[in-house]
């Protein structure tokens, strides 16, 4: 007997010992996908996850995946399969996604990955929050699950939030989206106080504002109506959101008076906006100086000619085929990644950083062109391990793009990250 017990404390020792040392392989794969993410390597970090756990069986990987494919994907097909792309540090995702261009594609189905997994851990709430996020996606997004309708999704998305908000897994998004679908499904009661929990969590989402402010106006609730879209308008950024927030207000405003005078009430002319401003859903606003885009006719016709002068080494007609490529477009970026492509390829950086440095000396020039000029520059001086003069560059280019570039717009993060990532040493 007591050999039997010895064989079986021996088992569950070994079962012990494999099961940790399975946990700090997770751990080790989901902090280096981690790392991948923070440089912008999409593509190499989801696939390093999906090689770790091929089967999608393990629910911390899984979810980390689905954070991935729905954040930073360049294509996708019924949120099934994600094209992915590691990003250079002058891409943008809304470039690659206008391109299409993209590394990799990979198979991934969150629905389905997501159900199996709920059905072997059923007290695995987390899951229910990472369900009910994909619900909220896909109807933003309106390119998976078409077959369930909104009404289905909603239903859904109520189903999955509520049962991880009661486990306490939940965010500020998480209780705007179900506070949203309450309202959609016209149970405006119900959405009060998820909005309100998401006003609390992150008190400049003027989403959460705007659409409790629309609640409570249906619950003729008007005073409070009126100080939740007051504060929706203040903090909105876009023009047409300021525009939908103070259409609202004399809506509200209107029901005031006439209350207040003894009238009755009009049914509202206000409704809830079907498409709001989510966490990965920013306005857009039209830049003070449009691009021209760069033709690629003109391009195609250039760039060999171009190339094979590098290639020759020979100097008068790098010289002209240079400026002849740049003056095609000196507003649009692609033009400078063209360049630095052809120039880095050949290891004729140097020559470039003097093209740049002339072309940044030429006076009243679009701050747009300006602001590339600078940016690539600075690319340019990392190349040649010249932090200082990198940083330098990566900061004049803040300064004129931020005068021809929306706020919102992601090139300036970018800059900001190279400007702190680059050491003045």
């Amino acid at each position: 007997m007591r050999s039997v017990f010895s064989f079986f404390l021996a088992f569950l020792l070994t079962l012990t010992a494999a099961s940790a040392q399975t946990d700090k392989a997770e751990s080790a794969a989901l902090k280096q996908a981690n790392d991948l993410v923070a440089q912008r390597k999409y593509s190499s970090a989801f696939a390093l996850l999906q090689k770790f756990d091929p089967q999608n069986s393990r629910p911390a990987v899984v979810m980390r995946k689905q954070e991935i494919a729905l954040s930073y994907n360049i294509t996708t097909r019924e949120y099934e399969i994600f094209s992915m792309k590691d990003l250079a540090l002058v891409e943008t995702l809304e470039q690659m996604r206008a391109q299409r261009s993209y590394d990799s594609a990979y198979r991934f189905p969150i629905e389905t990955a997501l159900l199996n997994l709920k059905r072997r851990n059923p007290t695995n709430y987390k899951l229910d929050k990472a369900l009910g996020d994909y619900y909220y996606s896909a109807q933003q997004c309106d390119c998976a699950e078409k077959a369930k309708g909104e009404d289905k999704l909603f239903a859904l998305m109520v189903r999955h939030y509520e049962v991880a908000h009661l486990r306490g897994y939940g965010d500020y998004l998480s209780y705007y989206a179900l506070g949203y679908a309450h309202e959609r499904l016209g149970n405006f009661a119900q959405s009060v106080g998820p909005f309100r929990r998401s006003i609390q969590l992150k008190k400049d989402f003027p989403d959460a504002h705007y659409h409790l402010a629309y609640s409570l106006l249906e619950l003729k609730q008007l005073e409070k109506s009126r100080d939740e879209v007051r504060l929706a308008m203040n903090l909105y950024t876009d023009e047409q959101f300021k525009s939908d927030a103070a259409y609202m207000l004399a809506d509200i405003e209107e029901q005031i008076k006439r209350v207040a005078e003894g009238k009755p009430a009009k049914p509202s002319r206000s409704k809830p906006r079907t498409t709001p401003v989510t966490a990965t859903t920013a306005a857009t606003t039209t830049p003070a100086t449009e691009p021209e885009p760069i033709n690629p006719t003109e391009l195609a016709t250039v760039k060999p000619k171009l190339l094979a002068a590098l290639k020759g080494k020979n100097k008068p007609e790098i010289v002209r085929l240079t400026q002849q490529l740049y003056q095609l477009a000196p507003k649009d970026e692609s033009t400078y990644r063209e360049l630095l492509d052809l120039y880095l390829s050949n290891n004729q950086g140097p020559d470039l950083i003097t093209f740049f440095t002339e072309q940044a000396a030429v006076p009243n020039q679009d701050p747009l062109a300006q602001g590339y000029q600078r940016l690539y520059l600075g690319h340019l001086y990392l190349e040649q391990k010249n932090n200082l003069q990198a940083h330098n560059q990566f900061v004049l280019a803040r300064q004129f793009l931020v005068q021809a570039l929306p706020a919102n717009n992601s090139a300036l993060a970018v800059i900001d990250q190279l400007i702190a990532s680059t050491p003045q040493d």
